[in-house]
């Protein structure tokens, strides 16, 4: 099948064009610098996690993001244990609206007779009209130390969230959660 040039031209800006529509959430990793990460072995998840209800049933956002970690921190190393892992990991979300002015420094001449003394006037202002609202979502996960009961590693991970019905949809989800554990320290075999 042979392909016009200008159609293939037409793909290929189109793809550009949904690739830079998907910005990535923006991802801050904190480290405890004393812990030992090639003593851990095995995780498991904090119970309940923070995305649960308060009566203990997990959520289908607590599934999902119990899963991807899973899927995750085992592709680095480590093993899932159901209980008394060396490492514990939890789960918290937050929403937050945020309203941002969109003014722009704007530099403007102005001419006046008997205003302004009768000379040409420079001034720089904002155009404050306009305004954009959205919801930032925030994913945090914890990783504790569970012998000695201490956070060794924690990642925020925030992004502006989707219209959709949900207020997490599963592959922003996903995608947030492989971006976190993308810098998760990758399990060393200690040396025996």
């Amino acid at each position: 099948m042979n392909i016009p040039q200008a159609a293939w031209l037409k793909l290929v800006l189109v793809i550009m064009l949904v690739g830079g529509c998907a910005a990535a959430p923006r991802v801050e990793v904190a480290e405890d610098p004393q812990a030992e990460f090639e003593r851990y072995a095995t995780f498991g998840f904090h119970s309940p996690l923070g995305t649960d209800r308060q009566d203990g049933t997990r959520t289908i956002l607590s599934q999902t993001l119990q899963r991807v970690a899973r899927a995750e921190l085992e592709s680095r190393g480590y093993r899932y244990v159901e209980q008394d892992g060396d490492l514990e990991v939890n789960f918290f979300v937050d929403t937050r609206e945020v309203i941002e002015g969109l003014g722009r420094p704007g530099v403007g001449i102005g001419i006046g007779y008997g205003i302004y003394h009768g000379r040409y006037r420079v001034w720089t202002g904002y155009d404050t009209d306009r305004v954009r609202q959205y919801t930032e979502g925030t994913l945090h996960v914890d990783v504790i130390d569970a012998r000695r009961n201490q956070l060794v590693w924690e990642a925020i991970a925030r992004d502006r969230l989707g219209r959709g019905d949900f207020v997490f949809e599963p592959d922003e989800v996903e995608r947030a959660v492989q971006l976190v554990f993308a810098r998760f320290p990758r399990r060393v075999a200690a040396l025996d």
